[in-house]
């Protein structure tokens, strides 16, 4: 006999002990891929295949079934908060030494190099801290950090 919402359940794949695939867990499972397919532990072919798998999985225990083969300690890498405060940090810093530099030393070629340095940093570095926190923030809500 079924209980209210049983038929749910079952039809999900929870009454054969699966659970539902989160966003968050596909996007875990395809980060792995891309980990073992950069470390030469997949072909290409093989690594486009199983991400394709992988956003079509419903549950689980699909998920699981495209990664059983890997090492079990092959995690893919996710922004975190602390690479978002770091990225600000080096930011800064490179803006420091940018304005010390222009300031201090106009006519030094070896100062007017690094000052070209660091302002190359303070263009990219922002852009690439800001997609960080934007990575981090969404993992946080996500529940997978």
């Amino acid at each position: 006999m079924t209980a209210p919402g049983d038929e749910t359940a079952v039809a999900e794949g929870r009454g054969r002990g699966e659970f539902r695939a989160s966003h968050a867990d596909r996007e875990q499972v395809i980060g792995i891929l891309k980990t073992a397919y950069l470390q030469g532990r997949l072909t290409e072919d093989e690594h486009d295949a199983r991400a394709a798998q992988a956003s079509a999985a419903r549950s689980r225990t699909d998920l699981a079934a495209l990664t059983a083969d890997l090492p079990a300690n092959l995690t893919a890498r996710l922004p975190t908060a602390r690479d978002a405060w770091t990225g600000a940090c080096v930011s800064i810093a490179a803006a420091s030494v940018l304005a010390a530099l222009l300031l201090w030393h106009p006519d030094d070629f070896l100062a007017f190099s690094l000052a070209l340095f660091a302002a190359a940093t303070v263009l990219l570095a922002p852009p690439i801290t800001v997609g960080l926190m934007v990575g981090a923030r969404h993992q946080k809500r996500s529940g997978s950090g």
